[in-house]
């Protein structure tokens, strides 16, 4: 299933909230965003729509020799070959027009 815009249309899925507030993501949205258990979503509200997104890697930016590096201030997934083989095939499917089913 696809997910995202097709011609400029929204394919959504319909989510109810319960009594306490809580929604759940359905599995097919978080396994498109790759979204594991105990992830973490900042939320905000633009323009009347209410948006989640991963939250992003605190870093602090310091100075190697002649460089600027960021650092990571908080302990987050390693990077691998495969993590990084895994998001190049990922950018590349778009470019090409298909949909990464990750």
């Amino acid at each position: 299933m696809f997910y995202g815009t097709i011609y400029g249309i929204y394919n959504v899925m319909t989510i109810t909230m319960d009594s306490a507030g809580r929604v759940v993501l359905p599995k097919a949205i978080r396994e498109r965003a790759r979204l594991k258990p105990g992830a973490t979503l900042d939320v905000r509200i633009i323009d009347g729509r209410i948006e989640l997104e991963p939250t992003s890697a605190k870093v602090r930016v310091e100075k190697k020799g002649d460089i600027w590096v960021a650092k990571r201030t908080q302990p987050g997934r390693k990077l691998t070959q495969a993590l990084v083989d895994e998001t190049l095939e990922s950018i590349r499917m778009r470019s090409l027009g298909g949909h990464d089913d990750h």
